[in-house]
């Protein structure tokens, strides 16, 4: 009777351990998929249950590359899960058009759907020889306690990659034209207006992508086409995939004599921009500040899409309002454009420690406002109503005043910049500092070399000697720092003399990623008293 209690008790600890070692084999399982899971830009958390009731398990974690890579394998293709509507694009839901009112998305109808179609695809998969998924009982595998997050870059359509659609010759051309635009969009009013497709309207914008961009790369992929796109998430969201493209776009350019051709969309080379003026005031003077001669071709060919500036579409007017315009801190604003090239190491160096309001001095509106009645250098001619002007003579304007303005930086001669100048003023434990002037000016006006932002708006030569003799009026004989910082403290918002010196020049070579000297190192600039 013992050993009849003994043997029954050893039975139940061996299946107890069973037990707890098939949990932790299948949770291993789970571990291992959310290993493979993270850093990954296709996982998809499929949680849509959770929108009708609530989960009885966690929401299930899916790799959709190597799903997609499997089905390849076999010979199968996307529609093996995703059905196509009537227009031929592909759903975005699994094995069926949309979430809506029929009985297979209830949420039982749709828990049968999933676990029916995945489990049986990896039964049959495996009965094919193939490597397969999870089948029926081994449920942590997928549904995993601790969701994962996907590691995708941004995919958006930007001038390099609309020029690898319109460059290929696989797209068909649209009828009687050079062009294959219509292939992805269609015309609405004037000929060089255009849209995106009509589902634009009703559907979010990702998944038109999705549905109709995957669905003709599939296409081009199964009539085994010279060039096609991707149907995997990592070929627009991985960001090895999308350097390796950028890579090999950058040589066929480069083949191409290294320049981007612009878009086939009748743009303008120039603009004029101008406060909006009502109809009937066509023939009033002009109020407000002048008009802007804006270079478009310029400005097109240095942002990465059209969206830079036309957040809003390229179709939407662009307001030219000085909210629009004028945020410092909005990239998508002039301005604000313009203070970002200031942070780039060449430019920073000066424009770190200058605040961002200085954009925005009476001095800077004129470089850019400058197309009015006077005569002189970037002046026009003649009295200018731009409410009265057509379309043609605005641009013919633009053209005009851009093609006067400076090509290249203006420079102080080099025999007129001190070679050295000696900081002694607060000479104390360290000796004076013998700074290399006119090496350092030369640097600067190297880095500045072919910006013609820095050609427009450095509009004297003496003007790079603001970066440092700031407040300063622009002269080759600028007062000395100790005109302004003369007292040993921050005073009245200035800071002492000392401070200002390390703040300038620190700042400076932080700003400019200088390794040498670095910006810490005190003797490099001023060398220790031995006494």
């Amino acid at each position: 009777m013992a050993n009849g209690k003994r043997i029954l008790r050893l039975t139940a600890i061996v299946i107890a351990l069973a037990g707890v070692l098939g949990f932790q084999l299948e949770a291993m399982g789970m571990l291992d998929a959310a290993d493979q899971a993270a850093g990954r830009p296709d996982v998809i958390m499929i949680d849509t249950i959770a929108g009708l009731e609530t989960l009885e398990q966690p929401a299930a974690v899916f790799r959709h590359d190597a799903h997609t890579k499997a089905l390849k394998d076999q010979g199968m293709s996307c529609e093996s899960c995703h059905k196509k509507d009537d227009k031929g694009n592909l759903a975005l839901t699994f094995d069926r058009r949309a979430d809506g009112a029929s009985p297979e998305t209830t949420a039982s109808g749709l828990k049968d759907l999933y676990h029916n179609g995945c489990i049986s695809c990896h039964v049959e998969s495996a009965d094919k020889g193939f490597k397969s998924g999870p089948k029926a009982g081994e449920c942590r595998s997928c549904h995993q306690e601790r969701p994962e997050a996907a590691d995708r870059v941004p995919a958006g359509m930007d001038n390099a990659l609309h020029f690898v659609h319109w460059d290929s010759k696989v797209i068909p051309a649209d009828p009687g034209k050079e062009t294959n635009c219509q292939a992805c969009h269609k015309k609405a009013g004037e000929e060089d207006s255009w849209r995106f497709s009509e589902a634009a309207k009703t559907e979010p914008l990702k998944d038109v992508f999705h549905s109709q961009c995957v669905t003709c790369h599939e296409r081009f992929a199964e009539a085994k086409a010279d060039r096609t796109g991707p149907v995997q998430c990592a070929g627009c969201h991985g960001e090895t995939e999308t350097a390796a493209r950028a890579v090999e776009l950058a040589k066929n350019l480069k083949a191409m004599g290294g320049t981007l051709p612009r878009l086939p969309r009748k743009q303008p080379d120039a603009a004029l921009l101008a406060p909006e003026t009502k109809p009937e005031a066509v023939n009033e003077k002009p109020v407000g500040m002048a008009p802007v001669a804006f270079d478009h071709k310029l400005h097109e060919a240095e942002t990465a899409s059209c969206l830079t500036c036309h957040k809003d579409g390229v179709n939407a007017k662009l307001a030219p309002s000085f909210e629009a315009l004028h945020d410092v801190a909005d990239p998508a604003s002039c301005v604000g454009c313009h203070v970002q090239e200031q942070q780039k190491p060449e430019c920073a160096g000066c424009h770190a420690a200058r605040p961002a309001a200085k954009a925005l001095s009476q001095d800077a509106c004129a470089t850019c406002h400058n197309v009015k009645a006077e005569s002189g250098l970037l002046m026009a001619a003649a009295p200018l109503n731009p409410a009265a002007m057509s379309k043609d003579e605005k641009a013919a304007e633009a053209a005009r005043v851009i093609a006067q303005r400076p090509e290249t930086q203006a420079v102080v001669a080099e025999r007129d910049i001190p070679e050295f100048v000696t900081i002694a003023g607060l000479a104390d434990k360290y000796q004076p500092s013998k700074m290399p002037h006119r090496k350092i000016v030369m640097t600067l006006y190297k880095g500045m070399r072919g910006s013609k932002l820095a050609a427009t708006f450095h509009t004297t030569p003496q003007a790079i000697c603001a970066g440092c003799h700031h407040n300063a009026p622009a002269s080759l004989t600028p007062p000395k720092c100790a005109s302004c910082h003369g007292k040993p403290f921050e005073t009245e918002g200035k800071p002492g003399l000392k401070a200002a010196y390390h703040g300038q020049c620190m700042t400076c070579h932080k700003e400019m990623k200088l390794e040498k000297p670095a910006a810490t190192n005190c003797v490099a600039c001023h060398e220790k008293k031995t006494n």
